[in-house]
């Protein structure tokens, strides 16, 4: 083999095999630095210096020079055999590598230091290093680099092969069985070669232990990266998504299930590598959510049964390829509680609509009676009063009513923002104010309410702007806003405005706006009131589900 393989041949090769494992540290430099992956980049760090380190120590003339890079490379041996070590460990215990492991550096640290000056011959049996012609000083080894490179090295990639191979034996899920494959193949790449180096069958200046580096490059390259194995191996984010009270499904780009954590295979008839067809037949609850039919589903939980909100999730799995996630969040008891809200309010506007129409009848029996009184009085001054408090009343009504509907559950539709705008200012009273629609935006709102509020916000510009008011309904990123040139809201009062029977006029009674805030409230907006450009009001409502936002100005 010596004739096949000069010294100036292997060192150029042991140079090159340098590059596959310095790439894959960069290449892996984006992914989350957790347990197993910042182990990995390290160990595979090592393997480069290592790597590149024995090519030159073959190859440079200067003995100099030559001992100073040998003194770089016997710290990186021992430095990757524990990387591996803390790879393994965490790899099969899911946790992270205990701090005292982290003292297996030191004497590392301290090879490192007596390596420049070789205190007893600990580390070169020679007494002259520095003068040493020949390139296998390497090869040299003293007692404590005996101790630490030959036996503690061999011994951590040892240790690091059984922890494995138990973790091969011990588990029965079949994508845990093919992760700790490729891990023992990555181990038994650096430990095949190191025992054939120890025992001498290669020539002293050639080491196959740095081709071991990058064949874990090349399989790093292939797995990791092309089927997310870090992603997928049993870190901290393994552990979480397995102890997730809620069932989790993920699906690979074939849409064959890839992993299901314990929720899961708890609460549905789920197997990995079941096609998504199988997995509806085996589970017709599901129907409904995988067709997009339905937003929830019921499952049973031991004797009972709860409610699920179904979501699915796109997940990248490297190369333009993406898988998805089927995610079920248990909203039993927030399902429950809005059934009791909607209950409770369905009651108070039934008790509102009673109450309106008992009074509407005496106040529509007065105002008959007030019209017959007309005839009979010369100047009706106090019963224009009367007319007025009457027809004020009417109003409180129709507030009251408005206030006992505002806080029910939204029934939700693709609307129209200019339309109800338009229609909204059909019904107040505008006398020579204007409306300018700045938005042809389209959102989900129930029709009703949203309705109503712009009703409010249009009615209380035109109030209070006055008769010459220009009002202004626009887009913003997250919803619309209602803006107008008028007097404006003072900012001590703009706190208060949306609070039920706040008003600042005379003849206001301060329901408008709080109806406006309950409306906002109950499809999940936020209303607030600020300045307009003109010096007036302007209320955004924000949170608004944007459908379309395209604008075209029109004025009405």
């Amino acid at each position: 083999m010596d004739e096949l393989l000069s010294p100036t041949v292997a060192g150029i090769l042991m140079l090159a095999s340098g590059v596959i494992p310095g790439f894959v540290v960069y290449w892996l430099r984006t992914e989350p630095q957790g347990i197993v992956v910042r182990w990995f980049r390290f160990a595979m760090f090592c393997g480069m210096v290592w790597s590149v380190t024995f090519g030159l120590v073959v190859l440079v003339e200067s003995s100099v020079l030559r001992l100073a890079i040998t003194n770089l490379l016997i710290i990186a041996v021992p430095s990757s055999a524990f990387a591996i070590f803390a790879f393994s460990y965490e790899f099969t215990f899911r946790t992270q590598m205990p701090r005292p492991f982290y003292l297996l550096y030191v004497p590392v640290a301290l090879l490192f230091v007596l390596s420049w000056f070789n205190p007893g011959q600990l580390v070169y049996p020679v007494a002259a290093p520095y003068q040493a012609s020949d390139i296998l000083i390497l090869n040299e080894v003293g007692p404590f680099r005996l101790v630490l490179n030959v036996i503690g090295g061999l011994l951590a990639v040892v240790m690091a092969a059984g922890l494995i191979t138990g973790e091969l034996l011990r588990t029965n899920n079949r994508t845990r069985t093919i992760q700790a494959g490729v891990v023992l193949v990555l181990i038994l790449s650096i430990l095949v070669p190191s025992v054939i180096k120890v025992l001498g069958f290669v020539p002293l200046y050639f080491d196959p232990s740095v081709f071991g580096w990058s064949i874990i490059g090349v399989v790093v390259a292939t797995t990791f990266k092309r089927f997310d194995l870090f992603g997928l191996s049993p870190n901290a984010k393994r552990r979480v998504f397995d102890e997730l009270p809620d069932p989790a499904v993920i699906l690979n780009p074939d849409g064959n299930v890839s992993d299901a954590n314990e929720a899961a295979r708890t609460m549905l008839d789920v197997d990995i590598g079941m096609t998504t067809a199988a997995l509806r037949e085996a589970n017709p609850a599901l129907e409904a959510v995988l067709d997009g039919t339905a937003a929830a589903v019921e499952l049973s939980v031991g004797d009972s049964r709860r409610v699920f909100e179904y979501t699915e999730k796109p997940v990248s799995q490297g190369y333009g390829t993406e898988g998805c996630i089927f995610f079920f969040r248990d909203v039993t008891a927030q399902t429950t509680t809005a059934e009791e809200l909607q209950e409770k309010t369905d009651r108070l506007e039934a008790f509102a609509s009673r109450v309106s129409h008992d009074l509407r009848g005496p106040i529509t029996n007065a105002l008959s009676h007030l019209k017959l009184a007309r005839r009979e009085v010369d100047e009706p001054t106090e019963l224009d009063e009367i007319a007025e408090t009457l027809t004020d009343a009417e109003g409180l009504i129709d507030d009251i009513l408005a206030m006992a509907r505002s806080g029910k559950q939204p029934a939700t539709e693709r609307l129209a923002l200019a339309d109800h705008a338009t229609q909204a200012w059909s019904t107040v009273p505008t006398t020579e104010a204007s409306l300018v629609v700045e938005t042809e935006q389209t959102i989900s709102a129930d029709p009703g309410q949203l309705l109503r509020l712009l009703e409010n916000l249009l009615r209380n510009a035109v109030e209070h702007g006055g008769d010459n008011v220009t009002v202004r309904l626009g887009s913003t990123a997250d919803g619309f806003y209602v803006a107008d040139d008028g007097v404006g809201i003072p900012v001590e009062h703009r706190e208060s405005v949306f609070e039920e029977r706040t008003t600042f006029d005379d003849g206001g009674i301060g329901y408008g706006l709080a109806i406006v805030s309950d409306i906002a409230d109950a499809h999940g907006w936020s209303v607030s009131v600020t300045e307009s450009e003109s010096g007036g009001a302007r209320f955004d409502i924000s949170g608004v589900t944007v459908i379309s936002a395209d604008s075209t100005p029109a004025t009405t």
